[in-house]
């Protein structure tokens, strides 16, 4: 499969503050991999977990994580476009339910940062590297026609078993999954409650694609960022109120927003001439997932 270029920063709309961040990091994709990714959220309905295609783009020297809704979105119009029965109705599916969160990892400088969209904006937070103490073992399994081998780690209070392969030249994970000497392309919880399974591999060539931060994300602070979060949750519309009139909540300052295009929920119509659109028809099929989250992916114990 051919892409064309793209900046894969996972980010919809980003807002500016009176200082923003500039193009901090920035380098050559030379691969990608594509997880199906499953978290019951909530245990009184394991029937109902999120599910979700993500991906991981892999630089020589970072990595960057997140959802590959945009991507599919992508496919869903290009396909419809190229039918020649097309009518200008445009039908656009999914899941309702998107990861808003992606993450960028640089092990030679420990650098971990998590990207958050919230009301359109898009955020910064500085985390400290994930430090797992992974044990190693001699078991091996096949998975997409690579050699794995069995590595189990304690990470946020939950007993992670990992599958890694030494057969492609990258030392990488899904998520905050870091530390293994090769690809991580399988990893479970020991209560199947979080679930990251190989979905394809693929590399590019030079220039194909980058891997990337926005340049003008605003940095801002976790706990600020959550109560951004849950300020959302009880108001949208105050929230994107306050964007449109420039008010940078998270982080202070203000500034106009800026609109950008990106992988993992990126603006998937950014390309499309508007001209042969008459309507847009989105559906979402929340009955499959439950809106309950009693059960997250980073629990208080971290032993």
């Amino acid at each position: 499969m051919r892409i064309k270029m793209k900046c894969f920063c996972f980010l919809l709309f980003t807002g500016c503050l009176a200082t923003t961040t500039k193009a901090q990091q920035s380098e050559p994709a030379l691969a990608r991999v594509l997880y199906e990714f499953t978290h019951i959220n909530d245990t009184l309905q394991p029937d109902k977990p999120h599910k979700e295609e993500m991906v991981l783009y892999i630089g020589q020297h970072a990595s960057l994580y997140g959802s590959n809704t945009g991507e599919q979105i992508n496919q869903q119009i290009q396909k419809q476009l190229e039918d020649p029965s097309f009518d200008g109705n445009l039908t656009i599916t999914g899941s309702g339910r998107t990861t808003q969160e992606s993450y960028y990892a640089k092990p030679g400088t420990q650098a971990f940062k998590q990207l958050s969209r919230v009301a359109g904006e898009t955020y910064l937070v500085d985390e400290d590297y994930p430090a797992i103490d992974w044990h190693v073992s001699d078991e091996t399994k096949e998975i997409g026609g690579y050699t794995a081998q069995r590595a189990t780690g304690r990470f946020k209070g939950r007993e992670y078993t990992a599958w890694f392969t030494t057969e492609v030249p990258f030392q990488a994970g899904p998520w905050k999954l870091q530390g293994l000497p090769g690809l991580i392309l399988e990893a479970v919880d020991s209560r199947e409650d979080v679930v990251f399974r190989y979905a394809g591999f693929e590399t590019f060539e030079e220039s194909e694609a980058a891997v990337l931060l926005p340049d003008n994300a605003i940095p801002t602070t976790q706990k600020a960022l959550d109560k951004l979060v849950e300020a959302y949750k009880r108001n949208p519309q105050a929230a994107h109120n306050a964007r449109s009139q420039g008010t940078a909540t998270a982080g202070g300052g203000s500034g106009r927003p800026v609109v950008r295009v990106g992988a993992g929920g990126g603006n998937a119509m950014a390309s499309i001439d508007p001209s042969r659109i008459k309507s847009v028809n989105v559906k979402k099929d929340n009955t499959q997932i439950s809106p309950v989250d009693n059960n997250p992916l980073e629990l208080e114990d971290n032993r």
